[in-house]
């Protein structure tokens, strides 16, 4: 093997000496051990992976110069505690794992409870664990590899069991359609798998070149079958059931991945490479609308139902359902989706359950019993013909909202598209969208561009009555999680909030609200609407106008004016959410502005016996800040302040101790002496200060 990357004074066999010596000083590892490191990366020096993706242009020259050059540097940038858990750190930062493959790795020693507890033996009577072994391997650089029923170390087989048994990983590397249905055959007599000509289906599909295409078949066929068997299965479940590291590890990366450590990735690739493509090729299996969702067996969708279950599996699985049922004995389909049955008089006490659909076009809701109910399909929006298409998006966006996460991402970006043509009313279409947005990342991650430009394209609506409330509302929304996304819509929203409905304004000022907390500056030019806001008699307008301004005047203390009088007013409110509020508003405006907060000081003591904690919190911190403008002021407080010692509150009694103490407030000295035990340290403290000071 040659280096070419190496210096030309130096040899493969000088470096990795050299590199032996150096790891010995650095980590205390014997020869072993450091020269397992170096043989890793002299076998990617002279990969045609590597090579390969070099000459593509895929991947840097000095990808493996780096190695060699500075493997010592880059083995100290990882956290683990093995010489052998830092190099599979730096083979999957570095992209090497997703090059190579398991076999980039290293047996980890360091990791506990990741090792196959049975013994394996060999023909001559030798056993041994797979611990063991992949140990052996990496100690004495022997091949290892998974086999039926075992491993092969060397040229040495280790099996659960005696005998052999022919798998389809034994036959040529082409899709043998006879050999496949015959080994699938024998596999179906051992009872591991059942099989159809549906299989064939994965002729079509390309599978990693790196694995055995008969053993992706195997696992495609497996997955199946537990699909049929259980009546759907999600990703997860299957992954449970079907332990794909041990019982399909297409090649050696199964084993390697139990014993290594690293089963989740192996699992997911083994997923996302083979399974998922297997698994969407054939005719009778569904694929869910999310990730996370169920697979199910197109035979469980059809042909009449004898289980709730099996009902309400696929009634998890989608929103919009083409529906075929027996009314009359006549055969009746409909578009629709499922509505909840709430009122118990309307589930029968005795018979076969009942659901209901409300058919998208028109009609009123249909109960089906449940031997009525012929076939169950999810369906998509683009399956709609045009005509129904309009009223379809009107009717779904309840559903949107109830169930955002039964919705493709498919008919989120269908109906964006439609609206962006014109297709189809903007307002309802995006109120739609808006609604999965607000509870999607995927969704969130893939339209939020285009979300954008027609929210900010459509901002008219605002001023439309009759649609104006829906638009606030898409904003409102979209502001919640991405509030980033309405910035440029500020100026249109304060305008608006003077003008329309009262749900409207609702809606605008809790956009506003959901801004502020990220975006205070871009508010400034709202700050006249929100301050007549807190001036209405609404109580939602009025908390989150004041969460608004609180978030300004935290950056921009002088942004809000005086508005102190108004918020004193607001002290006494019945609603504990406006009171809280106001308190931290006038705790704000006294950093830059005290004299006009202390001569609340009355309104504000009263508010340290408030019922609830918020806004005794927030009175002692205003106090606090805009005391020492008027220490007499504070004085005066003396009842409410020797009541607030004794608060639940460890923040207003430490609070109420400073008070005491920076106005010299006339309270006995026992009190203040029991505070010195208090169990709060910030209270033992300021409790001991205030002693010191009125002494």
């Amino acid at each position: 093997m040659v280096l070419g990357l190496l210096a030309p004074s130096m040899g493969a066999s000088d470096w990795a000496g050299s590199m032996v010596k150096k790891m010995h000083r650095e980590y205390g590892v014997d020869q072993d051990r450091a020269l397992q490191i170096t043989n890793q990366v002299r076998k990617l020096a002279a990969s045609p992976d590597i090579k390969a993706l070099e000459e593509a242009g895929l991947l840097s020259e000095e990808f493996v110069s780096e190695l060699i050059q500075d493997l010592i540097a880059l083995l100290n940038e990882q956290d683990e505690r093995t010489i052998e858990g830092r190099w599979n750190a730096l083979a999957k930062d570095r992209g090497i794992y997703d090059i190579v493959g398991a076999d980039a790795l290293l047996y980890d020693p360091a990791h506990n409870g990741l090792n196959p507890d049975k013994e394996l033996v060999a023909d001559s009577g030798e056993s041994i664990t797979i611990q063991e072994a992949m140990i052996t391997a990496w100690r004495e650089e022997i091949p290892i590899e998974v086999i039926p029923g075992g491993f092969r170390l060397g040229n040495t087989e280790f099996r659960t069991g005696n005998g052999s048994q022919t798998t389809l990983s034994q036959h040529a590397d082409e899709f043998d359609q006879d050999g496949l249905h015959d080994q699938l055959s024998r596999d179906l007599r051992r009872s591991r798998l059942v099989v159809d000509g549906d299989l064939l289906a994965l002729e079509d599909v390309g599978f990693s070149p790196k694995a055995s295409r008969q053993d992706c078949v195997l696992a495609v066929a497996a997955t199946r079958r537990h699909i049929i068997e259980h009546g759907g299965a999600s990703r997860d479940d299957i992954l449970e059931a079907l332990v794909p590291e041990k019982n399909y590890p297409l090649g050696i990366n199964g084993a390697q991945a139990r014993a290594k450590g690293f089963e989740y990735k192996f699992q997911q690739q083994w997923w996302a490479d083979v399974v998922a493509p297997g698994l969407r090729s054939l005719a009778d299996i569904r694929e869910p609308t999310n990730d996370s969702g169920m697979w199910l067996s197109k035979e469980s969708m059809t042909g009449g139902f004898d289980s709730e279950t099996t009902v309400g599996t696929i009634l998890d699985e989608g929103y919009l359902y083409e529906i075929a049922y027996r009314d009359d004995n006549e055969e009746q389909r409909v578009v629709g989706y499922h509505e909840e049955i709430r009122r118990p008089s309307a589930k029968p006490l005795k018979g076969p359950p009942v659901f209901r659909f409300q058919p998208i076009v028109g009609n009123s809701p249909i109960t089906i019993r449940l031997p009525a109910l012929r076939e169950l399909h999810p369906i998509s929006l683009e399956q709609l013909s045009d005509q129904i298409w309009t009223s379809a998006i009107e009717e779904l966006v309840s559903v949107a909202d109830e169930n955002a996460e039964q919705i493709p991402l498919r008919d989120v970006e269908v109906v964006l598209e439609a609206v962006q043509n014109d297709q189809i009313e903007a307002v309802t279409a995006l109120q739609f969208i808006a609604s999965v947005f607000g509870e999607r990342e995927d969704v969130r991650q893939t339209v939020a561009d285009e979300l954008e430009g027609e929210l900010l394209a459509q901002l008219d609506l605002l001023t439309d009555q009759e649609q104006a409330e829906e638009m606030a509302e898409c904003l409102g929304i979209v502001a919640e999680v991405a509030p980033a996304r309405v910035l440029d819509a500020v100026p249109a929203m304060a305008s608006a909030a003077d003008s329309t409905t009262l749900e409207t304004r609702r809606w605008l000022l809790y956009s506003l609200s959901n801004i502020a907390d990220t975006y205070p500056e871009e508010l400034l030019p709202a700050v006249e609407i929100l301050v007549e806001s807190i001036e209405k008699s609404d109580e939602n307008l009025r908390t989150n106008a004041l969460s608004s301004l609180g978030k300004i005047a935290q950056g921009y203390p002088d942004a809000t004016g005086d508005i102190s009088v108004s918020l004193g007013e607001l002290l006494s409110s019945d609603d504990a959410l406006v009171r809280a509020n106001a308190a931290g508003l006038l705790g704000d405006i006294a950093q830059t502005n005290p004299d006009t907060v202390i001569d609340l000081a009355p309104e504000l003591a009263e508010s340290l016996t408030a019922e609830d904690e918020e806004t005794r919190v927030h009175a002692s911190i205003t106090l606090v800040r805009s005391g020492e403008a008027n220490p007499e002021a504070v004085r005066d407080e003396h009842e409410q302040l020797t009541a607030a010692l004794s608060d639940s509150n460890p923040t207003v009694r430490a609070n109420a101790c400073t008070l005491i103490g920076n106005a010299d407030v006339p309270v006995s000295i026992d009190q203040l002496q029991l505070l010195k035990d208090d169990p709060n340290e910030r209270v033992r403290d300021q409790a001991a200060w205030a002693l010191e000071r009125i002494s």
